[in-house]
């Protein structure tokens, strides 16, 4: 046999055996998560947030999501602090809050996230939860471009 035949014998049977692969549910990645946040894994706390606020594997439930958020953010995992930002923004599980939303947006900002850059942009340029300041307005909005910028290249 040819040794090109030989390798895609193998590759053949590789993707047949992948094919076999049983995937998990959604109820079965919710557990999983779950087990590993107990566990003390700040991603799976965040990833248990966005599964509670998508309705992921689990009954749609934003209180709980910014629950989740909230232990993943406040061991600075960077989505969950912009995601809870966000939810105290929009008063989506939480009490709206400006104030918070503008500490966990600066929180993610100060990292490097752009979502959340953007965001701090936003309530300097309003004057909302921060006080109205155009430079810092500027400032922020544009950091999240320049960061934008630098991963579209």
């Amino acid at each position: 046999m040819k040794p090109w035949a030989s390798v895609l014998v193998i590759f053949v049977l590789a993707l047949g055996l992948a094919a076999c692969a049983k995937l998990e549910s959604p109820e079965e990645k919710f557990a999983s998560m779950e087990k590993k946040a107990a566990g003390g894994d700040v991603q799976a706390w965040y990833m248990l947030g966005l599964m509670h606020e998508q309705g992921y594997g689990v009954a749609q439930d934003k209180s709980q999501a910014a629950s989740c958020y909230r232990k993943a953010a406040e061991k600075g995992q960077v989505q969950a602090q912009y995601r809870l930002g966000f939810l105290y923004h929009h008063g989506q599980g939480v009490p709206r809050d400006l104030q918070q939303a503008a500490e966990w947006y600066k929180k993610a900002a100060e990292q490097g996230d752009p979502e959340a850059q953007a965001a701090m942009g936003n309530m300097y340029l309003s004057g909302e939860g921060v006080p109205k300041d155009g430079s810092q307005a500027a400032y922020w909005h544009k950091k999240s471009l320049k960061l934008r910028k630098t991963t579209q290249d």
